[in-house]
């Protein structure tokens, strides 16, 4: 239950919208929110299994067949975080107008943060239509896909807060808005320390890699954003110069097929592992040398600060949310958008200098550390619900205000 012995704190609806099956995405928030604080107080408004899988909202496709509730929900409860189980519908509007008004009858709300899905749409616009301080988490480019007219009026009328991922999502929302960008965050632990030479040998082995091989990681789904057709390019130019390279690409999507296709035309299967959805990519760090990502304009890739997690060196285009945290040969390489024969230079560099290689890994989990941790996004994040719920000051029109203190691009 709220803390109702405590009048003055403020109270935030968090509405999710997050896969059924799936916990490290919602492990900051859950984290967040476990943690008792003086003026503010939070209340979840979450699904019940059967709505998430009558919608189909999962992570991968091997999920388990029953879920009695989220998965996020039993780390709640483990925090003592209040929740509530309420089915928001995909286009109900009189249902979710009966629901809302009963919440905001029955408890005091303040404000209302939203996150993924349609669920974000509904709760957004009844805790506006009924006074509620509206703050919406931006993750991606929405204005760049579908829908961006319905979307911008959406915004300027519904929305009075919006906090991003990266200051490349802050840019693509509406001009004049208010925009807080927090970037994400990875959790530290004891698992991502980098292997003695002789466990990343037996680790090759088990993984079906060549264990005297430079490997070389690229974490994505297989979508025309992520381009793996052009980091087809960029491991052809390199195969040519070193043939001791192996490219392991995980994960599964709607260009695989045809990335497989093309791997095995070029002849270049011996270079390739393609292991599909694996659930320990934790294991894929472990055994990498160096990571690549080629997306174009990924707005604040969680696979990044794996890398940096694992102490690995990675080159990607100078692009979108990653080309603010990755220091340029530092913790990696930024090769100009598009250039394959750069970004191939810049890969083969770091495969011929292993002590290269050790020194960037060291250092980006030193950046990392110091400003990426889940502590600091913590901070971060109370530092401007605080601002937004407590002191409603407004930054200035047209702004962007950056609460970090991480790198630039």
């Amino acid at each position: 239950m709220l803390d109702s012995a405590t009048a003055v704190k403020k109270t935030i609806l968090l509405v999710p919208g997050f896969m059924a099956d799936t916990y490290d995405s919602e492990e900051w928030f859950v984290e967040l929110c476990s943690k008792t604080y003086s003026d503010i107080q939070f209340l979840w408004l979450v699904p019940d299994a059967s709505y998430l899988f009558k919608c189909k909202r999962f992570w991968h496709p091997d999920s388990p067949k029953v879920l009695s509730e989220p998965v996020y929900v039993t780390h709640l409860k483990e925090n003592n975080t209040p929740y509530l189980v309420r089915n928001i519908r995909k286009y109900n509007f009189v249902a979710n107008f009966i629901l809302f008004r009963r919440l905001f009858k029955d408890t005091q709300i303040d404000a209302v943060y939203t996150h993924f899905g349609p669920e974000r749409f509904w709760a957004t616009l009844f805790g506006k239509l009924w006074g509620k301080t509206t703050i919406w988490s931006e993750h991606w480019h929405s204005l760049g896909r579908r829908f961006a007219v319905a979307k911008r009026i959406f915004y300027l009328l519904f929305v009075d807060y919006f906090i991003s991922g990266s200051r490349f999502i802050a840019e693509t929302l509406p001009k004049g808005a208010k925009v807080y960008t927090v970037p994400n965050s990875m959790r530290l632990e004891g698992k991502h320390r980098r292997l003695e030479e002789e466990q990343r040998f037996l680790l090759k082995e088990k993984l079906g890699l060549p264990p005297s091989s430079t490997i070389i990681l690229m974490v994505a789904n297989f979508t025309k954003q992520k381009r793996h057709a052009l980091a087809l390019e960029v491991c052809e130019k390199v195969i040519g110069k070193r043939k001791d390279v192996v490219f392991v690409f995980p994960s599964e999507g709607p260009e695989r097929e045809r990335i497989v296709r093309k791997i095995a035309e070029l002849n270049l299967n011996a270079h390739f592992v393609l292991p599909g959805y694996v659930s320990k990519v934790d294991e894929y760090y472990q055994a990498a040398d160096i990571c690549m990502f080629t997306a174009f304009n990924d707005a604040a890739p969680l696979v990044i600060l794996e890398a940096m997690k694992y102490s690995l060196p990675q080159v990607v285009f100078a692009s979108g949310g990653p080309a603010e945290v990755i220091r340029h040969g530092e913790t990696g390489f930024l090769a100009r958008e598009g250039d394959v024969n750069e970004f191939s230079r810049q890969l083969l560099e770091l495969i011929d200098d292993s002590a290269k290689r050790s020194l960037m890994g060291e250092k980006a989990l030193q950046v990392m550390r110091e400003n990426y941790s889940l502590d600091t996004w913590t901070k971060n994040m109370m530092t401007v619900l605080r601002e937004i719920v407590l002191e409603k000051r407004n930054i200035r029109e047209r702004g962007r205000k950056q609460i970090s203190g991480g790198p630039g691009g």
